[in-house]
């Protein structure tokens, strides 16, 4: 397993020298000056600059994956594994097209396996890698990881689920809860176009939502509306996210202008009443609601 980090270290070395043609010449400055000392304030000076052309420059999904890929490298190097994992999941995630999202997939299986101790999760990750990208240059290592009696993901997927709740305590199985989460989430970022991912990700923020993940259940929701338009549950992931902000996060502005979206675009869906009522009732403490019915019937 040092062999496959180090490896992945020394990609990320031969990535730094092959771009340092880039336009930005101060980031390329900084690199050179960051691979021979990486200090934390270098490198998050560094990453800082690769973010900033990023947010600038969304479009260049080629370079874009590849700067999150040396800013996992340096998190990495300063021993920074959480952050490193979450920088490469957005790498995918935003920035599917690129020739470097089977590596950045790789890379992010490697710490959840090796530096996080989630072999659940980097399962996962394998998985959906294997499925994804069957030719990639690391299969071979993948398949390896992959050797034994391990259950197709969707079969892991659907036994996670099964073990969030402790019915003998009613408690929460927290690592259980968040890999079943993250599985359902990673399926849908690597295999986006796989007829199961919309299915999954809304199980997936279901179990946020229960288990008061309210921003990772914001996320979800939003990416069931806006990635799969057509998913039956589509309409019903917008209705949660408002509800999600009203209901548990009290931020009633932005759940008013998502209640109102959705009344416009679905007036006739199922949960069109009860938009209507939580829209009037919006900010409205229990006790002021039972009062706007106490009027009424007077």
């Amino acid at each position: 397993m040092k062999t496959t980090t180090f490896l992945l270290l020394f990609a990320g070395l031969l990535l730094f020298q092959a771009c340092g043609s880039d336009s930005n010449t101060s980031i390329a400055s900084l690199e050179a000056k960051v691979e021979e000392n990486p200090t934390p304030e270098d490198a998050d000076a560094l990453i800082a600059m690769y973010n900033e052309y990023i947010a600038n420059n969304p479009e260049d999904a080629e370079l874009n994956a590849k700067y999150l890929y040396r800013a996992a490298g340096l998190l990495f190097r300063l021993n920074r594994f959480n952050e490193a994992s979450n920088v490469l999941k957005e790498a995918v995630k935003n920035h599917y097209s690129s020739s470097q999202t089977a590596n950045n997939i790789y890379f992010m299986g490697t710490i959840q396996e090796e530096k996080l101790n989630n072999t659940e999760l980097a399962t996962s990750i394998y998985q959906c890698l294997q499925q994804a990208f069957p030719q990639f240059e690391n299969a071979a290592a993948v398949a390896q990881k992959l050797q034994g009696n391990i259950p197709p993901i969707t079969a892991r997927i659907d036994t996670l689920a099964k073990g969030i709740f402790d019915l003998s305590s009613g408690r929460v199985n927290r690592r259980t809860a968040n890999n079943f989460v993250e599985s359902c989430d990673l399926y849908s970022i690597i295999l986006p176009n796989d007829p199961q991912s919309p299915a999954l990700l809304h199980k997936g923020g279901e179990a946020a939502r229960a288990t008061r993940a309210f921003k990772t259940a914001l996320d979800i929701y939003g990416r069931i509306y806006d990635r799969y338009p057509d998913f039956e549950k589509a309409p019903q992931a917008l209705f949660l996210k408002a509800f999600t902000l009203d209901n548990d996060l009290q931020r009633y502005d932005e759940a008013r202008e998502l209640y109102e979206i959705f009344l416009a675009k679905y007036p006739n869906d199922d949960f069109a009443d009860d938009t209507e009522f939580l829209l009037k009732n919006l900010g409205k403490t229990d006790e002021e609601i039972i009062q706007s019915f106490e009027k009424v019937d007077q």
